[in-house]
């Protein structure tokens, strides 16, 4: 029997089981340092439906900037994902920039305006899921030039496709990371996100995004055969990304589409793809 995953572990697998898949797939040395990093990251993920005010949000984006502070100083708070996040920075020597980026990019789900245009939304997608994809690539040893552009790109696309799927999500709970602009553009309320199926503007709301998504798909296609194979585990979520992507526009880009996130088996398949051919 396999061993019984860590508390990073079983928490990653409970909050965010694509990137616990994907974490499967790198080498079992490194598997314990992605699932710190993909727990950290769900931690910060939850920040934003645990607060009933942004500042409140902020000071617990701030906690965290004080978790990677005490580390780099060989300090380690007790918690469950705060303390191996912060031996991880230490044994791994990563530079506490990288991780603080990650936490800073959350600080877009705080403001009351919203993200304001899709050049903001673009940014923010780079900045998390790309940020962390950066992570992944230092713990994993393979920062190429190739390895660190590609991180950024796939970032875009898994992060824009993943605030594309759970839009209406978001919007059934009073929130959304959908900019401002283009919803008002488009004369698109909150509540139109909510339903299904989505009307004709929440529809070219959707498709603008997922074009911009697509954009930095072909890109990270034309970076992937430069990408050392030992990178691969870190930019897995990309495919996961590029299938969401496919099924939205096979149905006519409404995120309330029971048929965008299709049956487990086939995000599986994309991911085992992905690692063995590196072709998201």
């Amino acid at each position: 029997m396999p061993p019984p995953l860590s508390p990073c572990g079983a928490i990653l697998r409970r909050d965010d089981p694509d990137r616990f898949l994907c974490a499967l797939f790198a080498p079992a040395p490194a598997r314990e340092a992605l699932f710190t990093l993909g727990a950290f990251n769900a931690a910060l993920a939850r920040v934003r439906e645990a607060v009933t005010e942004p500042a409140l949000g902020l000071l617990r984006l701030q906690w965290w900037r004080e978790v990677v502070e005490d580390a780099s100083h060989g300090r380690f708070r007790r918690h469950e994902v705060a303390e191996p996040l912060g031996r991880l920075i230490a044994a791994r020597g990563l530079d506490p920039a990288l991780v603080l980026a990650v936490i800073a990019a959350r600080e877009a789900e705080l403001a009351e305006e919203g993200i304001p245009d899709p050049a903001g939304l673009e940014t923010y997608a780079a900045a998390s899921a790309g940020g962390l994809m950066r992570l992944a690539l230092a713990v994993l040893g393979a920062e190429t030039p190739a390895a660190v552009s590609a991180a950024r790109h796939g970032g875009a696309v898994y992060g824009l496709a993943g605030i594309l799927q759970a839009a209406p999500v978001l919007a059934a709970r009073g929130r959304t990371l959908l900019p401002r602009a283009l919803l008002r553009a488009e004369g698109v309320r909150l509540a139109d996100l909510a339903r299904t199926p989505a009307g004709e503007g929440v529809r070219r709301v959707t498709r603008v995004i997922a074009e911009l998504a697509e954009s930095h798909a072909a890109t990270l296609r034309g970076l992937l055969p430069e990408v050392p194979r030992e990178a691969r585990p870190a930019l897995l979520p990309a495919a996961l990304g590029v299938r969401t992507l496919r099924r939205l526009r096979r149905v006519g880009f409404d995120p309330g589409d029971a048929r965008v996130a299709g049956p487990r088996l086939g995000a599986q398949w994309a991911v085992a793809r992905m690692a063995w051919t590196g072709r998201p």
